[in-house]
C-alpha cells in the first residue's frame, strides 16, 4: 500500500467515525468499518476513549460494536476501566447505554479478566449490560452484588435473573442474608425490596426444613407479601405440626392484602383445603363482629367456608 493510498485509507476511517453520529448513516457507517477489519480499531478506540460522552449515544454505542464485532475486547476493557462518572444526568444516563453495550460485547470474550472488569464497573455504577454479563459468567464472587442490586427498579429483573442462573449459590447466600448474617440491609424502607425479593427466590428454590427456623418471623412481616412467600415456603418445608399455625397467620395478614395478594393467598389456600376450613373456623370464632365485604380477611373467610360466615356474601347486591 502506498503512502498516498494509506493517508487516503485514513481520512476514510475518520470520515466513517464522523457518520456514526448520524441516525440516518450511522448503522451503515459501522457496517463499513467492520468490513475494513482489525486496520480500524486504533482509531474507533481513540474516538470512543478520547471524546467526550454527550447527551446521546448512538456514535458511542456503534463504536462499541464495531471493538466487539473486530474482536477488540482490550480496547472495550479499556473503556470500562477508564470510566468517569459524568456529573450531568442526561449525559449519565447516555453513557450508561454505551456501558451496557460494551458489557454485552463482553459477553463473548468471558475471563477471569473480563470478569474482575465488570463486577468492578457494575459496583461503580450498574447498568442493565454489566448485569446481564455478569450473570452470564454465573460466578458466585457476583452473588452480593446481585442481592444488593435488588433495590434498584432498573437492575432488579436482571439482577433476579443472574441469581437463577447460580440458584445453588443465590439460595445459600439468600438464607444467610434473611438471617442477617450478611453485610447486606433487610429492614427498614430502602431494604424492603430486598427482603421480599429474596423470599420470593427461595420459593423457587426451596429451603430445607432446618433452614425453615431462620425464616419463621416474616410470617408476621409488615409486607404482605413477605408473608405469602413465608408461608409459601412453610407450607412446603415445616413439620406438619406447623402448618396450622402457618395458615393462620395467612389468614390473619389478609386484612391488609391488596387485589393481587388476596388472589395469591387464595391460590395457596386452595392447596391445603381441609387444613385450611379448620383453621377458618377457628379464625372465624375469634372475630365474631359482622362482616365486612370490603376486606379481604372477610372475603377469604368466606371463600373457605362459604355459608358458615353469616351475612351476606361479597358477591350479594
Amino acid at each position: 500500500m502506498t503512502d498516498q493510498a494509506h493517508a487516503i485509507s485514513k481520512d476514510a476511517i475518520e470520515q466513517l467515525i464522523a457518520a456514526l453520529d448520524s441516525v440516518v448513516d450511522g448503522e451503515r457507517a459501522a457496517e463499513q468499518l467492520i468490513s475494513l477489519g482489525p486496520r480500524v480499531v486504533p482509531a474507533v478506540e481513540r474516538f470512543l476513549l478520547a471524546s467526550r460522552p454527550r447527551s446521546v449515544s448512538i456514535a458511542r454505542c456503534h463504536a462499541v460494536r464495531v471493538l466487539g464485532t473486530l474482536g477488540a475486547y482490550s480496547s472495550l476493557i479499556l473503556y470500562l476501566e477508564k470510566y468517569i462518572r459524568p456529573t450531568d444526568a442526561t449525559v449519565l444516563f447516555a453513557e450508561d447505554a454505551v456501558r451496557s453495550a460494551a458489557a454485552r460485547e463482553l459477553m463473548h470474550h468471558l475471563s477471569p479478566e473480563t470478569f474482575k472488569v465488570l463486577l468492578d464497573a457494575a459496583r461503580q455504577r450498574p447498568t442493565n449490560g454489566l448485569v446481564q454479563a455478569l450473570s452470564q459468567c454465573q460466578w458466585p464472587e457476583s452473588i452480593p452484588l446481585l442481592f444488593e442490586l435488588l433495590e434498584d427498579d432498573l437492575c432488579r429483573e436482571d439482577a433476579m435473573e443472574g441469581l437463577r442462573k447460580a440458584a445453588d449459590a443465590a439460595r445459600a447466600y439468600a438464607i444467610l442474608l434473611l438471617r442477617g448474617l450478611t453485610q447486606l440491609p433487610i429492614q427498614g424502607a430502602n431494604a424492603s425490596r430486598r427482603r421480599r425479593v429474596t423470599l420470593q427466590l427461595l420459593v423457587e428454590f426451596g429451603v430445607e426444613m432446618n433452614e425453615w427456623p431462620d425464616l419463621r418471623c416474616f410470617l408476621h412481616d409488615r409486607d404482605r407479601d413477605c408473608v405469602i412467600s413465608a408461608a409459601n415456603i412453610g407450607l412446603r418445608c415445616a413439620s406438619a405440626a406447623e402448618r396450622f399455625s402457618i395458615i393462620a397467620a395467612l389468614i390473619e395478614a389478609s386484612a391488609g392484602m391488596g387485589w393481587a395478594q388476596e388472589t395469591e393467598a387464595v391460590e395457596l389456600l386452595d392447596r391445603w383445603p381441609q387444613l385450611a376450613r379448620q383453621v377458618a373456623r377457628e379464625v372465624r370464632a375469634q372475630h365474631r363482629a359482622k362482616p365486612n365485604w370490603l376486606s379481604p380477611f372477610w372475603r377469604i373467610l368466606h371463600h373457605i367456608l362459604g355459608d358458615e360466615v353469616q351475612g351476606q356474601g361479597p358477591g350479594s347486591a
